[in-house]
C-alpha cells in the first residue's frame, strides 16, 4: 500500500515538475524574475514536498508555498534591478545632457570669438598691417642669424674637441714608437758588444 502511495505522490510530483519546468523554458530569456523565482520556487517546493514523502496535496501546497516565496523573492531582485538600471538610465541623460550643454557653450564661445576677430579686423589699418609684417620679419631675420651663431660655436666645439684627441692620439702613437725603437736600436747595441768580445 505505501508502495503505491509513494509511487503515485512521485508521479504527480514529478508531472508538476516537468510542467513547472516547460513554462519556465519556454517563457525563455526575457521572462521576468518574479516568474522565474516562482517557478523555481514551486519546483523546489514540490520537490521538498514528494521528498518528504507527503500526498499530492501536500506536495502541491508545497509548490505552491515554494512559488509564492520564489515569486517574492524574484520580484524584490526585479524591483532592484529595475531601480539599477532606472539610475544608469538617470546618469546617463545627465552626463549627455551635460556634454551638449558643453559642446553648445564651447560653440557660442567660439562664434563670439570669431565676430570679435571680424571687429577687430575692420580696424586694422593697412598701414598699420605692413609695419607688423615687417617687424615680424625683422624678428624672423634675427632669430636666424642667432642660430646660425649658435650653429657656429657648437661646429667649432666640436671641432676642437676632434683636434685635442687626434693631438692625444697622435702623441701616444709617437711615445709608443720611441719607445719601440729604443729597444730595438737598444738590442741592437748590445748585440754589436757581443760579436765584437767573441
Amino acid at each position: 500500500m505505501n508502495r503505491a502511495i509513494l509511487f503515485r505522490n512521485t508521479a504527480a510530483a514529478t508531472v508538476s515538475v516537468l510542467i513547472l519546468v516547460f513554462q519556465w523554458g519556454c517563457a525563455g530569456p526575457a521572462t521576468s524574475k518574479t516568474v522565474k523565482g516562482g517557478g523555481t520556487g514551486a519546483l523546489v517546493g514540490a520537490g521538498a514536498g514528494a521528498l518528504a514523502g507527503g500526498d499530492t496535496g501536500t506536495i502541491a501546497a508545497a509548490g505552491a508555498a515554494g512559488a509564492i516565496v520564489g515569486a517574492t523573492i524574484g520580484a524584490i531582485q526585479q524591483n532592484k534591478e529595475a531601480r539599477r538600471q532606472n539610475e544608469l538610465a538617470q546618469q546617463r541623460a545627465y552626463s549627455q545632457a551635460i556634454a551638449v550643454q558643453k559642446r553648445n557653450q564651447d560653440k557660442e564661445k567660439a562664434q563670439i570669438q570669431e565676430e570679435l576677430d571680424i571687429a577687430e579686423g575692420f580696424r586694422i589699418s593697412d598701414a598699420e598691417l605692413d609695419e607688423m609684417t615687417a617687424r615680424a620679419e625683422s624678428a624672423e631675420e634675427e632669430l636666424k642669424a642667432l642660430q646660425a651663431k649658435r650653429t657656429a660655436a657648437l661646429e667649432r666645439k666640436k671641432t676642437l674637441d676632434e683636434m685635442e684627441q687626434r693631438e692625444r692620439d697622435a702623441l701616444a702613437e709617437a711615445e709608443r714608437l720611441r719607445r719601440e725603437l729604443e729597444e730595438l736600436e737598444g738590442n741592437a747595441n748590445s748585440d754589436l758588444s757581443l760579436s765584437s768580445e767573441i
